[in-house]
């Protein structure tokens, strides 16, 4: 444990130095990105862990789980999000800068963040999707690919050993890889209205996240037979979806689109709803799907979803001229 929080401490002090090199893109004043750093460690943790208490309150209550036991429980990265949002927001006030110039400078140094701590959690043993032998096996009808012996795949980073020894899918791996993908995108991004950089962060991790959460074994948290990260994901998204129509100038916003692109976002999520009842085989006309062609079927979900977004967004947050004039 020690040396995963020592890994997430450098980590974190390495994308405060991004952050601060970015500061000029984002007329940030020179002292913004260190008083967000003071703020956002602190306020993240506490959110984090604030969050995973609500959200699992029955078995907190059942355990009698201390806040303060870290051994015991773990963080919700949306709560962490949460956190180092309000931190941004105190620090912009501290400083005269606008909240969003601050939110946008953080944004890909969250994504890294994002990125480095699933990578990490190889060392806890934690984000392991199904048994790797059990997804392969062709009398366990998971998968339309049939593996007698996918040892090559029972090795690091492709899986990690549970508890037992037995070898699953690290699901972490497409976590880390899709944050860093992200970082990538907005590291390359042009200057767009203030903003522009958060949403777009947020917009693909809760897209993404709505997939690569249904593949997790571990620690995953439900409300009945639904799962929360994927609730909260889906409720982001169509946040997302009616900030950015609310944004864009008053001749674009055409209530008829907006409804046709919540019902569209809508039946997407319900599909999605509906594949992870094909998943655990509670759907009698479903039966004859595999486990890959219901995990394709959601990732062909999440993009729809974020599709949809995409194009009001570019109108929301437009490209911002070189010279600071105005929107091009």
């Amino acid at each position: 444990m020690s040396t995963y929080w020592m890994v997430m401490a450098g980590s974190a002090l390495a994308c405060f130095g991004l952050m601060a090199a970015r500061g000029k893109r984002y007329q940030l004043a020179g002292s913004t990105a260190p008083l967000f750093f003071i703020l956002a460690v602190p306020m993240a943790l506490l959110a984090g862990r604030g969050m995973y208490f609500l959200c699992s309150l029955d078995w907190i209550i059942d355990r009698g789980v201390s806040f303060l036991q870290f051994d015991e429980g773990h963080f919700m990265l949306y709560g962490t999000l949460l956190g180092g949002a309000a931190a941004a927001c105190a620090a912009g006030r501290m400083t005269g800068r606008p909240a969003a110039s601050v939110l946008d400078a953080a944004a890909c140094s969250a994504a890294l963040m994002i990125a480095a701590e699933r990578f990490s959690e190889y060392l806890i043993g934690m984000g392991y999707g199904v048994g790797i032998e059990e997804w392969f096996d062709p009398w366990g009808e998971w998968s339309m690919i049939a593996w007698e012996n996918p040892e090559y795949l029972c090795r690091f980073p492709f899986g990690m050993q549970n508890y037992y020894g037995t070898w699953r899918f690290a699901v972490n791996l497409p976590e880390g890889l899709w944050a860093l993908t992200i970082a990538g995108i907005l590291l390359k991004s042009r200057p767009r209205k203030k903003g522009g950089e958060t949403v777009m962060m947020l917009l693909l991790y809760a897209a993404g996240q709505i997939l690569l959460e249904t593949l997790r074994r571990d620690e995953v948290m439900k409300w009945s037979f639904v799962q929360v990260n994927q609730l909260l994901s889906a409720l982001i998204l169509a946040g997302i979806l009616l900030l950015c129509w609310r944004m864009q100038p008053a001749t674009e916003r055409h209530r008829k689109k907006l409804l046709i692109s919540l019902g569209l976002m809508l039946l997407l999520a319900g599909i999605v709803m509906l594949m992870e009842f094909a998943l655990d085989q509670k759907i009698a006309f479903l039966f004859w799907m595999k486990a890959d062609l219901s995990y394709l079927t959601d990732l062909a979900c999440c993009a729809g979803m974020a599709f949809l977004v995409l194009p009001i967004w570019r109108k929301a947050f437009p490209i911002i001229s070189p010279e600071g004039r105005g929107p091009i």
